[in-house]
């Protein structure tokens, strides 16, 4: 079996999100899709995050902190504040829709959908360019 990769997460999270796929109609007549779909693109934020220091400070991937990689973002190593910020955010936002409480309403496919879009546009920006400084 392989490791879920962040792309396959977010696929995974598009297909709950369209009701399409094999788990879509259970997790829909259940009523647990959203907490699901916010479960897998929280995954693959926190993938993307791990690739990112993998590529770019490995010492710091072997770090089982994640909020540490989250705040080590705004270093120099780091693809800048707004990255960072952007991600503490969408991470933030998705762990609370991932735990249920009676006094909240589970998150809408709508901001399901914006926080998708919002972690992918991440993605794209934890990908390595030409000035990715390695190890």
């Amino acid at each position: 079996m392989t490791a879920p990769t962040p792309q396959r997460c977010l696929a995974a999270a598009d297909q709950l999100l369209r009701g399409t796929g094999l788990l879509a109609a259970t997790a829909v007549s259940a009523g647990w899709w959203p907490q699901a779909c916010a479960c897998l693109i929280r995954l693959a934020l926190e993938g993307g995050i791990d690739a990112y220091w993998r590529r770019a400070k490995p010492t710091v991937a072997a770090c089982r902190q994640g909020r540490a990689k989250q705040l080590m973002l705004r270093g120099r190593l780091g693809p800048g504040r707004e990255t960072a910020r952007r991600v503490a955010f969408a991470w933030s936002t998705l762990s609370a829709a991932t735990h249920h409480h009676c006094y909240e309403l589970t998150p809408t496919a709508v901001e399901l959908r914006r926080l998708h879009t919002e972690v992918s546009a991440l993605l794209e920006r934890l990908q390595p360019t030409a000035s990715t400084k390695t190890a």
